[in-house]
């Protein structure tokens, strides 16, 4: 005698839905690879929010903004995260295919300006003719030390392209440069220990405060053909965000990125990273950037936020607007 296994119609369309789903694989750019902002998408990962969403990332890491964007553009990957919003705008105008699809970082709370203390330097006011880093032409710090020099009305000062957090401390540290950058907890044991002093904070001026500075982004092609995928990963990449700010379980994964203590890497956040400040449906001070995307050359002319309404194209926004 032959038995029938009978499966209830609903289990058996779960099944059968299951069979016949595979997940989407969506190639994403990170630039500097352990910060609280760019980790987001990590934990959510390891969280398997984007696994739920039915998508597979495969991430490189950049050490800045520029490679990050440029990975986007010539469509090596999809997606680039924590890219500044300045060298966007001028790769957009250019006719670049990049897409802002969410706002990453606005302000700059979690940068700081430092130098060795037998330099002398304390501030930016006293670093007329010195060399001081940023990570790379058009990325986020870039367009803050920009910003800090006009504030500190420091004219003469030479900003250089140093690259990431550790290469940049290796060149202060080496005497090659004056003034180094950095991204909270990085360096700020070494502050505590008076082994470097901070001479500048990325708010310090104050048109960067409501600013957004970093921003994600897409290849226009892929977010043309994979657009239902890019959908759902903006909505993990949500929920990424509100459980890194609701589970300590977050602290733990920023502390072993950063390879800082628990207490530092706790304070780091709290401090420098408000959530506020990575909220991604909201562009913060839009003309002011393309005011600045002009006034330091990387658009030939001056433009509105018409001209570039284009460039946006903001993913998984609940409310629609």
């Amino acid at each position: 005698m032959i038995r029938k296994l009978m499966v209830p119609a609903m289990v058996w369309a779960a099944l059968c839905g299951m069979a016949s789903t595979h997940a989407q694989t969506l190639r994403v750019a990170v630039g500097q690879k352990g910060n609280w902002d760019t980790s987001i998408m990590d934990y959510g990962i390891r969280q398997g929010f984007f696994k739920q969403q039915g998508i597979d990332i495969d991430e490189i890491y950049t050490p800045g903004g520029a490679p990050t964007l440029q990975a986007v553009i010539s469509g090596s990957v999809d997606i680039g995260i924590g890219t500044g919003l300045l060298g966007t705008v001028g790769a957009y105008v250019k006719g670049a295919p990049v897409r802002v699809i969410a706002a990453e970082t606005t302000g700059a709370p979690d940068l700081f300006w430092y130098a060795r203390p037998e330099s002398g330097i304390h501030s930016l006011k006293e670093a007329g003719g010195k060399t001081i880093g940023f990570s790379e032409p058009g990325s986020s710090t870039n367009l803050v030390l920009l910003a800090l020099l006009r504030h500190a009305g420091v004219s003469n000062a030479k900003p250089v392209p140093t690259g990431g957090i550790p290469a940049t401390l290796t060149q202060v540290m080496s005497g090659q440069i004056d003034v180094g950058w950095s991204a909270a907890p990085a360096n700020l044991q070494a502050v505590q220990q008076g082994k470097l002093v901070i001479v500048a904070h990325g708010n310090d001026a104050p048109e960067i405060t409501g600013e957004t500075v970093r921003v994600n982004v897409a290849n226009v092609n892929a977010l043309k053909s994979k657009r239902q995928a890019m959908e759902k990963w903006a909505s993990a990449y949500l929920k990424s965000l509100d459980w890194a700010y609701s589970d300590p379980k977050s602290i733990d994964y920023f502390a072993e990125g950063m390879h800082v203590p628990r207490a530092l890497a706790q304070q780091a956040r709290d401090r420098f990273y408000p959530k506020q400040a990575l909220e991604p449906f909201k562009i913060g001070s839009e003309q002011l950037v393309l005011q600045q995307a002009y006034e330091f050359k990387f658009i030939p002319h001056p433009m509105t936020p018409t001209d570039v309404a284009g460039m946006y194209d903001i993913l998984g926004n609940p409310t629609g607007n």
